[in-house]
């Protein structure tokens, strides 16, 4: 038995031999036959809880816009990224240890709180973001990439995948129909080379590539290569406000011609602004230049639509009370709908006034047009040179007048005085003057006195009243020159008239030499003031006769009996032959009518003679005009009488003391009584 199992042991070596030279042969093995057969499944675990670590950028500044990266671990497809009051933020998985945000660039300034939630591992809100103001000192920098939402990478091995791991909007923040171009980072998260790599933004969307840039194609990105593209695309012109998403798909394939596709996103701000129309006046130009008044002239206008909105049916009319008239076709010419940006010119055939001045004069244009369906008016300016043109006509003025009186006063008797002369180049047929307001009536005015062709009513001044006349005077022809004509009227003047500046009438009424009829309304403005109603009383005077050296009070009193207050100003004393003790000048203020005030003066005569005192009381008349009232008060200063003479006291030397010997009183009547008595001695 024993010799057997050694003969048996051999071959078996021989054998295992054999087959392990057989397996080498075929690539076969033991271990591989035994994983044909798949292992029985684990039993299914329970999701870890996410972990954050850290988050990066922990601070940013208003304006700005990046990329958030948060580390930790167990993300997966379906953890989300929140900040708190926002809401949530286009979030990429990059592996099961980082995720990448997306942070707009509308962020206010304050703090908020970073939640990521995962709706099998749970949430986290350890973190913040910090948006802050930037210094006012130093300019901010550059924004930082505007994140997007990085779209997975395929999880089949051996293809390219394209992912836009940055991007930055020059400008961050456009209006509607404005062009922002992106500088965006195309990275190859593949494991195969990308070939005929193109990228296009979407249609449908708010924006479209800018310049009739469809698509741009890049070169082919090997594997964790990137490249740079410049991409602009314009808002459309209802792009609503706030964050904007603009949309892309990257195009590209791999080596064997399978195609593939990647979407993503950029952001951009819009600032939104209201759509309206803006149509304005924008050239004008005229044909001929200078206009002559009486003959036809073209005005050809240029509108141009400044605004954000089509403005609908515009029409151009020409006031009808202006320097040009209606023309052949009347005076509003349509132009019809003119879209933003755009101008329009339109010819306008129109007349000019024979009234026209000659001279820069201006025309005032309305433009009329609809908005979303409301109708707008716009009223423009346009200024005319009209030519000058010789018409021979008499020019009538008042080259002065004269009442003889610094002012008038209510009740008062005056002769005005009227210089009149005619500076045109025509004389002036049958001149009538009338001193009030005329209006005039009939179809052949003729302004000769008696004549029939027209009729007349005259309006006399309510101030001035002429006295010996009607107030109407026929002066005759004047011819064009330098000659003056004189004419006076007397008048009284109202007497009920408060102070003030009238205005008296004068109406000139003559024929040119082609016989048209002119009239003039000419006016003279004459000062009426009230004098104040003053009673001034001596309420301490002074006496007639004074001592040179004594001083006197001079005292009044200031009553005003009028119906108006007089405004009072200052009291200034001076005096002759004397000397004033008290201030010379003294502050009033207003009186009040049925009001008084007083004031007093000490008055010292220094030398011998007339003493001469005058008080100006100085007010302020109805017109703010100064006024004074002069008082002057006179008396004789003589010279004082002597002094009585002192006479000095005689020395009689020492005198004997007698106080020891003097007796009192009741022994000296004592004494004399008894004396009286024959008692005593």
């Amino acid at each position: 038995m024993l010799s057997r199992t050694k003969q048996v042991t051999p071959l078996l070596m021989v054998g295992l031999s054999l087959m392990l030279v057989m397996s080498a042969v075929l690539g076969l093995s033991i271990t591989a036959a035994q994983e044909t057969t798949p292992p029985p499944e684990p039993p299914t675990a329970t999701p870890a809880p996410i972990v954050v670590t850290g988050t990066t950028p922990s601070q940013i500044f208003t304006g700005q816009s990046g990329i958030l990266t948060i580390t930790g671990g167990n993300f997966r497809t379906t953890t989300t990224v929140n900040l708190i009051g926002v809401g949530a933020l286009p979030a990429t998985l990059i592996s099961g240890n980082e995720l990448r945000a997306a942070i707009p660039g509308n962020l206010t300034a304050g703090q908020y709180i970073i939640q990521v939630s995962d709706s099998q591992g749970g949430s986290n809100s350890s973190f913040t973001l910090t948006v802050i103001t930037p210094p006012t000192a130093v300019p901010p920098t550059d924004p930082p990439p505007i994140p997007t939402a990085i779209p997975q990478p395929t999880e089949i091995p051996g293809s390219p995948a394209l992912v836009v791991r940055s991007f930055t909007a020059s400008p961050s923040t456009i209006r509607p129909g404005d062009t922002t171009t992106f500088t965006l980072d195309i990275v190859n998260q593949g494991s195969r080379v990308a070939q005929s790599v193109s990228v296009a933004v979407n249609t449908g969307g708010k924006f479209i590539p800018a310049n009739g840039q469809s698509a741009v194609v890049l070169p082919d990105l090997g594997v964790n290569s990137t490249y740079s593209v410049r991409l602009s695309v314009v808002a459309a012109s209802d792009t609503p406000d706030g964050p904007q998403t603009v949309a892309l798909t990257l195009s590209y394939r791999d080596f064997s011609g399978q195609s593939y596709t990647s979407a993503a996103s950029l952001t951009v701000n819009v600032d939104a602004v209201p759509q309206a129309s803006q149509v304005t006046l924008a050239r004008y130009q005229f044909n001929p230049s200078p206009v002559i008044p009486g003959e036809p002239v073209t005005v050809t206008v240029l509108l141009t639509n400044s605004g954000n909105e089509t403005a609908s049916q515009v029409l151009v009319s020409v006031a009808t009370d202006g320097i040009l008239l209606a023309g052949p076709q009347g005076n509003s010419f349509p132009v019809g709908d003119i879209a933003p940006g755009e101008s329009t010119s339109v010819d306008m055939p129109l007349i000019v006034s024979n009234s026209a001045k000659a001279g820069p004069q201006s025309q005032n244009l309305t433009i009329n047009f609809l908005q979303k369906g409301e109708a707008q008016n716009i009223t423009a300016s346009m200024t005319i040179n009209i030519a000058k043109v010789e018409t021979p006509a008499p020019v009538m003025l008042i080259d002065s007048f004269s009442t003889g009186y610094e002012f008038l006063r209510p009740g008062q008797e005056f002769t005005l005085t009227l210089n009149l002369k005619n500076i045109g180049t025509d004389k002036a047929e049958g001149l009538v003057i009338t001193f009030g307001g005329v209006e005039s009536s009939g179809t052949a005015p003729d302004p000769t006195p008696g004549s029939g062709g027209s009729s007349t009513t005259t309006t006399p001044s309510n101030t001035f009243a002429p006295l010996d006349s009607v107030g109407t005077q026929y002066i005759g022809t004047i011819e064009a020159s330098d000659e003056v004509i004189t004419v006076t009227q007397k008048f009284i003047v109202n007497g009920s008239v408060d102070s003030g500046l009238y205005s008296l009438p004068i109406t000139l009424r003559y024929q040119r030499s082609d016989g048209a009829a002119v009239q003039d309304n000419l006016r003279a403005s004459l000062p009426v003031i009230l004098p104040p109603q003053l009673r001034i009383n001596e309420t301490n005077p002074l006496p007639e006769q004074g001592n040179m050296g004594e001083t006197y009070p001079l005292s009044l009193e200031i009553a005003n009996q009028g119906t108006k207050p007089v405004n009072f100003t200052t009291a200034v004393i001076t005096a002759e032959n004397a000397d004033i003790l008290s201030e010379s000048e003294l502050y009033l203020g207003p009186v009040r009518n049925d009001d008084q005030t007083t004031f007093e003066a000490i008055v010292m005569p220094n030398a011998v003679g007339k003493v001469t005192v005058t008080v100006t009381l100085n007010y302020t008349d109805a017109l703010s005009r100064p006024q004074s009232i002069v008082r002057t008060y006179e008396m004789d200063a003589q010279e004082p009488p002597p002094m009585p003479e002192v006479v000095p006291p005689i020395d009689i030397g020492p005198q004997p003391d007698n106080s020891s010997e003097s007796i009192s009183s009741r022994d000296l009547l004592g004494r004399l009584l008894l004396g009286l008595l024959g008692l005593g001695s």
